[in-house]
This record gives C-alpha cells, structure tokens and sequence, in this order.
C-alpha cells in the first residue's frame, strides 16, 4: 500500500495546496455575499408583482436554475467582451476588457446562478411568514421597507438559513470549475499539481479532504448563527 500512496508526499502536496484555499474561498463568499443581494432584489420584485419586472425575474429564476453553471460562466466570459465592444462602438467608450481578472467574470456567473437559487429560497421563507404581521406593520405607520426589513426579513432569515447553508456549500464545490476560464483556485491548482509530478490519486485524496474540511467548518457557522436567529421561532425563550 505504501507503493500507492505517499504520506510524505501527501503533506508535501497539503502545504502547497493550502495556499489556494484562500482564493477558493474569496471565490465562494463574494459571490454568496453578491448572489444574497441580487437574490432579495428579485425576490421583492416578485412578491411585488411588479408589471414586466416580476416576469422578467421569473424567467431568470427559471433559466438560473435550470443552466448548468459551467456554461453560465462560459457565455459570461466569452460575451462580456462583446457586450463591451458593443458599448465602445456605440459610445465612443473604449473599455478595456483584457485588464478584468478572469476572477471576476467567475464571480459574475457564479453570483448569477446562486442569485436563482438563492431568490427561490427567498420567495419561499418570505412566504413561510404570516401576511397578517406586515399588514400590522403598515397599521401602526410603519413603511412597506421598514415593515419588510425589521420584521418580515429577519422571520424568513431563520427559514431560510438551512437552504442557504446548502447552497453555500455547493458554492464551494462550483468554484472549481473556475479553472475552466484560467481562474487558479484549489482544484485548478490541484490539477496542475497533478500532471507535473503524474501523481493524480495523493493530489485528490488531499483535494477531498480539504473540501470535507471546510464544508464541515462552514456547516458549523451556519448553524451557529441559526441559533442565534432561533429567538425568532414560535416559542423560543431565548
């Protein structure tokens, strides 16, 4: 067995591993933080009913979800460029393409497939909340936004959290496909790693662990600040 797998070279490949974790998780928590925010746009849009806003919102919802994500990241690097060829013809604007990282556009497509996901799980915890406590809100002079912020947001914030944990994970793992568009995160590197020395196995054994490792520290986050949210559940005493 030991003529299969290493131990020396499995911590030798961990150290030089461990210094990618960073952009794996740079990658992952930007576009969280960005997908969340488009995610309670569209989800307000779509509670609104907002004529031509909230059909245009379901479409995304529905093509979000139903694209894989890698050839949302390609369609996102390889039209951006146009998109902007387009705006320097006819602006006069030239906008120079080639200085944006290839980590933003992963940040793009990767924000644009999780914000699908994410307004889904949005409708439905806003909806998990009884109307009858924002039509309260507004009887004692509250705005719709104060109403929606201070008390119906933070309510559906409990409901939603498990689902967001979820899709935070998968996060984690879809940032590997990153490497597709020259992005170096974890697994591009882990790949480089791996046909230079032709040693595949030692390389995604340590992969997967690192993976594991912070799925299982991010699982753990999550369900802190669920705890910390559970004062908002019928019958809480904390």
């Amino acid at each position: 067995m030991n003529n299969i797998i290493d131990p020396n070279f499995l911590v030798e490949i961990f150290f030089k591993l461990v210094g990618y974790i960073p952009m794996t998780l740079g990658l992952a928590i930007t576009s969280m933080i960005l997908a969340s925010m488009l995610g309670i746009f569209v989800t307000i849009i779509r509670i609104n009913k907002i004529p031509v806003l909230s059909r245009l919102a379901d479409l995304y919802v529905l093509l979000g979800r139903a694209l894989p994500t890698m050839i949302v990241l390609y369609i996102v690097f390889f039209a951006l460029p146009i998109l902007f060829m387009l705006f320097a013809d006819t602006t006069g604007k030239k906008i120079d393409f080639n200085q944006i990282p290839a980590m933003g556009f992963a940040i793009i497509g990767l924000t644009i497939t999780t914000g699908a996901y994410l307004a889904e799980i949005f409708r439905a915890a806003v909806q998990s909340v009884e109307k009858g406590q924002m039509e309260a809100a507004l009887s004692i002079g509250m705005t719709w936004w104060q109403g929606f912020y201070r008390i119906i947001l933070r309510q559906a914030a409990v409901f939603a959290m498990p689902l967001m944990a979820n899709q935070f994970l998968n996060l984690i793992k879809n940032t590997s496909i990153a490497f597709m568009i020259t992005v170096l995160e974890l697994f591009g590197a882990a790949t480089v790693i791996s046909a230079n020395n032709n040693r595949y196995l030692e390389v995604y054994i340590v992969v997967a662990l690192m993976y594991w490792g912070m799925s299982i520290l991010f699982e753990k986050i999550f369900l802190a600040v669920e705890d910390k949210l559970a004062f908002f559940k019928k019958g809480s005493t904390q």
